[in-house]
This record gives C-alpha cells, structure tokens and sequence, in this order.
C-alpha cells in the first residue's frame, strides 16, 4: 500500500479514536498493545484498526461496546493475527501484460474464427495484425484503469479509503470505455500497407500461442489480471 494511503488512514483512525468512549477507548489501547507484543507492524495495525473503529464508533450509537462487538482484547488479536496472508497483488506492469494477452487472445480468435466460419475471406473486412496489437495494449491498460479506480475495493479485506460511489464508478467506466473505443477505432484505419491482414489460421495459431505464453507467466510469476476480478 502506498505511504499517502497509509498517511490517509491513519489520520481517520485518529479522528474515530477521539470519538470512542472511555470504555472502547481503553479497549483499543490494549489492543495496540498485544499487536505490537506480537510484532504486528504498524502499518498493518492502521489497516486493521480501520476495520475496526469505524464499527466502534457506530455501535457506540446504540450503547454496544467494544467487547460486545469484537469480543475479547486477546480474542480479537487472536483473529488479526491468525488470518489467512492476503492475497498477492500483483503490480501494474503484470497486471497490464495479463490484461494485454487475454484481448489479445480474444481479438485474434474473433480474427480467424469468423472468417474461418463464413468459408469467404474478404481481407477489407477484417482486423490487420497492427490494429489488433494497438487494442490488446491499450485495452489491457484501460481494464486495469477500471481495477484501480473501481473493482479494486471489492477485493477481500480492501481498504474502503476513497471508495466511489455507483454513479462515479459506472462514469469512470464508461468514460475509460468510450476512449479505448475511440484508440480502437483510429487504429483500424491504420493503412494496410503496415497494418498487414494474416490469413484465418494464422490468427488462430497466434491467439493459440499466446494461450501458452499467458498460462505459463501466470504459473510461473503468479500474476492475477485485472480483468473478472470481481
């Protein structure tokens, strides 16, 4: 997580500490205590105590105390610190690549299979291998875009910090769309000079190949796109 994330959280976890009981209060102090007795870093206790004030503060509302909520002070950091390990997240550049090969994949099935299907091969109607390329590259950025600005935090334990709303979301969806739509677009008038025509079967073997490619790099660097994430 990045340190202006962390500087984020835990300037509202100081905000919500202020505004505990003296009861709850105690209670999150002792808490503190055990998960630093038990080398919990610092800045997995923010991550942890941002679960957890929020809650807190809330149920406060309606006279629920720490212990009813949460339990125990050893019971809850019982719970923090025998967790599963979250989930490895992979970084920008694998999760591009990943995104990349997958329309890829798609974009070049569509590119031999449909032609392969209709038994005429009418190169003015198909996508040149130029085209295809710009679109996986630029797709698999604009998917992992949408991750990082709206499917990320639906991932489990997800810091909630700056959530967007659904209306927010569906724009930044549709606004990333419309522009990898437009690049699309602009990138099938690409001369056919440059932007050659393969036959059927050679987009096949291609989409094929990069099948291959993309299971072996997810097996080997145990990268997770960002594409159905959800």
């Amino acid at each position: 997580m990045e340190q202006q994330e962390i500087r984020n959280i835990v300037a509202k976890n100081r905000e919500l500490e202020t505004q505990l009981t003296k009861r709850n209060e105690q209670y999150v102090h002792d808490l503190k205590k055990t998960l630093t007795v038990a080398n919990l870093s610092e800045e997995m206790q923010t991550i942890e105590l941002s679960t957890i004030l929020p809650e807190l503060v809330e149920g406060q509302k309606s006279g629920k105390t720490a212990r009813q909520l949460f339990g125990t002070v050893s019971e809850r950091a019982d719970l923090i610190l025998n967790k599963p390990a979250p989930v490895k997240e992979s970084n920008v550049f694998q999760m591009w690549l990943d995104n990349t090969l997958l329309l890829f994949i798609f974009l070049t099935l569509i590119a031999g299979v449909i032609p392969m299907l209709s038994k005429v091969e009418n190169p003015s109607q198909q996508q040149g291998l130029l085209t295809i390329l710009i679109a996986a590259a630029t797709g698999g950025y604009a998917f992992y875009l949408i991750y990082k600005y709206v499917y990320k935090y639906d991932r489990p334990g997800a810091d909630q910090t700056g959530r967007p709303g659904i209306l927010k979301s569906m724009a930044i969806m549709l606004g990333i769309m419309l522009v990898w739509i437009l690049i699309f677009t602009a990138a099938g008038l690409i001369p056919a000079s440059i932007n050659i025509v393969l036959r059927p079967v050679v987009y096949v073997s291609l989409a094929v190949l990069a099948i291959a490619v993309r299971y072996y790099l997810r097996k080997k660097y145990d990268i997770r796109g960002s594409i159905f994430t959800r």
